[in-house]
């Protein structure tokens, strides 16, 4: 193994963490489909499939370094919330947490002088800036549009295309039979 044997526990958190951020998206993205604000919910279902994919990056990564995966339970996500605001600022206080977390591992590898990890690191890095910049930006719009001229919002994610129009996954549909 080339990566340090310190940082492998914190590693395990991290994958902890970026799944339970795959959770908390699914349910806002589920609270606004409740809410009829589809472009809303399809950009925070997009988010919950770009946090399980670093997840698996997180394994892959491991994985590849030859090391036992562990992966700690997730808790649940409510997906009930006051207004789209407080769904929006508790998505910008996960990413910020995460970006602490990604910070300090880099912190560590830097110790350790574990430079594969440091390496891989740098990727989350510079993501997390996107991903904070990013809701930072959509709390912003949501708080400016105000509750009653939420559909602006709604507007301006189908005109930039940042929903990528995913629908909800239909899978998840108890209304329709695969048969």
């Amino acid at each position: 193994m080339i990566i340090s044997q310190k940082i492998v526990p914190f590693f395990y958190k991290q994958i902890g963490s970026e799944f339970q951020a795959f959770v908390l998206y699914l349910a806002i993205g589920s609270y606004f489909e409740i809410e009829a604000l589809p472009e809303l919910s399809a950009f925070f279902f997009n988010q919950a499939d770009e946090e399980r994919q670093h997840g698996l990056k997180f394994i892959r990564f491991l994985v590849d370094n030859d090391v036992a995966v562990s992966i700690p339970p997730i808790p649940p996500a409510d997906s009930s919330f006051k207004d789209p605001e407080s769904a929006i600022k508790l998505s910008l206080e996960r990413e910020i947490n995460v970006t602490k977390e990604i910070h300090d591992l880099v912190r560590l590898a830097k110790e350790e002088k574990d430079f594969t990890s440091d390496n891989f690191l740098q990727w989350f890095v510079k993501e997390q800036l996107e991903e904070v910049t990013l809701m930072d930006q959509l709390l912003k719009m949501v708080q400016r549009a105000g509750k009653e001229q939420i559909m602006l919002v709604e507007d301006y994610l189908a005109r930039k295309g940042l929903s990528k129009n995913k629908e909800f996954p239909k899978e998840l549909s108890m209304g329709e039979s695969s048969d």
